[in-house]
């Protein structure tokens, strides 16, 4: 599949599940590539779960966070029906979020594919127009933007956008924008973006709900022919994420796995999501592993016993819509233990979001210690904040909003007391700078964890396209010929996946 992303699957166990966290990935990573890009292109997908999403994303506190006048909004296709027609997608997505943004996101930045009308009479023409907005807004040189996020829903015949099965618009490489006269599925005139246009994207998320699409999804993962399963054919350069419930996902080898731990109350919430790297026959492999280091994380919960504080700061975190990425209880107990074996009484961590990871650390520290945590976004500190003063934890807390590395320098320019115990669980691309400015805030024997530095293996591979691979290949290389640190890299596997920390100790 190279040059493109290999794919990963993500299993939520229900639609609205899956639409709720689709959102919220979303908006984080909008707001993680609005760090260091701008504008950012996003194309929508229409559909049952696709305008659910977009209506989570308007409810969720988090939306404030994205400065969405440096986000475009496109389709990946229309039916051809007049303007206003409830089956428009268009119409769909302005009902579920766009008119919710209001001035926010400006009117210019929301490229629609044009209506039947009078002067778009037909859906050839408005393929022309909709291709010459594309060309209107490419960076110089190219004849479209490059999507960041390309959306997709899978139909049971596993077409995505307007690509059907057996349709020559398949073989489409020289059009980025093509006209449907006779879609398998009403309305028969459509206008779709071609594989030229999906697979230049960043990344593609298929969004993918109940059993009639199970089939499809298989097959699309499996490596199908895209004349027979086109969804076979949409990876983006840098990452293909398949988002399932688990109905939709009951085809996939060991996947009954999963749905058995969901049914059967073993996991719940939004918690349960389960990530599996899958390319070819590789892939039946690496989610049956998934499925069972889920599982003895489930088995061994007995031995963590995660405190009722700690499981409302996760329900509150996932109540306001805020991504599935916190530590799992075993995780947060282990920071916990590490706190008090060094008789922490200043920690800083690097990374708040929900607060789930600032609780465990905050529960283990004496009544006069306190956790510096740093957070980009408000809206995700909001709810951090909330969630620990109603735990009791607030007041050994001080929580700072804006960039870490600024937040950082500031607490070295501050000349801040050293911390005894640092934690850093933020974007990948800035790890290196990170841990240089937490060295610098450090002691003799300060203890430094550095989450998610395994990337499922990825971290080999020097080519690898994902900046955050790459984020922390640099930090590997810097920590190695560090002389203030002795280090190790731990590899881990459970609910969370296959990943790893590294370990520091200041010398």
């Amino acid at each position: 599949m190279s040059p493109h992303a290999s794919p990963e699957v993500v299993l939520h166990p229900d639609a609205e599940v899956l639409a709720a966290a689709t959102a919220a990935r979303l908006l984080t990573r909008l707001v993680d590539l609005q760090s260091h890009r701008a504008p950012l292109h996003v194309v929508l997908t229409g559909g049952t779960v696709g305008t659910a999403t977009l209506r989570a994303v308007a409810a969720s506190p988090a939306r404030a966070a994205v400065d969405w006048s440096q986000v475009h909004l496109w389709w990946g296709d229309e039916r051809f029906l007049p303007d206003g027609d409830p089956e428009r997608n268009e119409t769909q997505a302005r009902e579920a979020l766009v008119d919710a943004l209001g001035d926010a996101l400006p009117a210019a930045n929301v490229h629609a594919v044009p209506a039947r009308s009078d002067a778009v009479p037909d859906a050839d023409a408005a393929a022309r127009a909709y291709r010459a907005e594309l060309a209107a807004h490419a960076p110089e040189g190219a004849r479209a933007p490059v999507p960041d996020v390309l959306l997709l829903g899978v139909g049971p015949d596993g077409h995505v956008a307007s690509l059907f099965p057996g349709k020559q618009t398949l073989h489409e490489q020289r059009d980025l924008v093509v006209a449907e006269h006779d879609s398998p599925k009403p309305p028969p005139e459509r206008v779709s973006l071609t594989f030229p246009v999906i697979r230049s994207a960043r990344e593609v998320w298929l969004v993918a709900a109940g059993a009639e699409k199970a089939p499809a999804v298989a097959r699309g993962l499996a490596g199908d022919d895209v004349t027979t399963t086109p969804a076979a054919g949409a990876v983006g350069t840098e990452r293909t994420l398949w988002l399932l419930d688990v109905a939709a996902a009951q085809d996939l080898p060991a996947a009954g796995t999963d749905a058995d731990a969901v049914a059967d109350g073993t996991t719940t919430g939004t918690r349960t999501g389960t990530s599996t790297g899958a390319d070819d026959d590789a892939s039946g492999a690496t989610a049956a592993a998934d499925a069972l280091w889920a599982r003895v994380d489930d088995y061994l919960a007995a031995v963590v016993d995660e405190p009722a504080d700690a499981a409302t700061v996760a329900a509150a975190a996932a109540a306001s819509g805020l991504p599935d990425i916190a530590l799992a209880p075993n995780q947060g107990r282990l920071l916990e233990i590490l706190a008090r074996t060094v008789g922490a009484r200043r920690v800083l961590e690097v990374g708040t979001l929900g607060g789930y990871s600032t609780w465990w650390l905050a529960q283990a520290l004496p009544s006069d210690g306190t956790v510096v945590t740093l957070e980009l976004s408000e809206a995700h500190a909001a709810v951090a904040r909330a969630s620990l003063d109603a735990a009791g934890v607030g007041d050994r807390v001080e929580l700072r909003v804006g960039p870490a590395a600024e937040s950082l320098d500031a607490l070295v320019a501050e000349e801040a007391e050293p911390f005894d115990l640092v934690f850093v669980d933020a974007d990948k691309e800035r790890l290196a700078t990170y841990v240089d400015r937490a060295l610098a805030l450090s002691r003799p024997g300060t203890l430094v964890v550095v989450d998610n530095v395994v990337r499922r293996g990825a971290v080999v591979q020097p080519d690898h396209p994902d900046t955050r691979v790459q984020g922390v290949r640099a930090f590997v290389a810097a920590v190695a010929r560090d002389p203030r640190v002795d280090a190790t890299v731990v590899q881990t596997v459970g609910a969370k996946g296959h990943d790893g920390f590294a370990l520091l100790r200041v010398r």
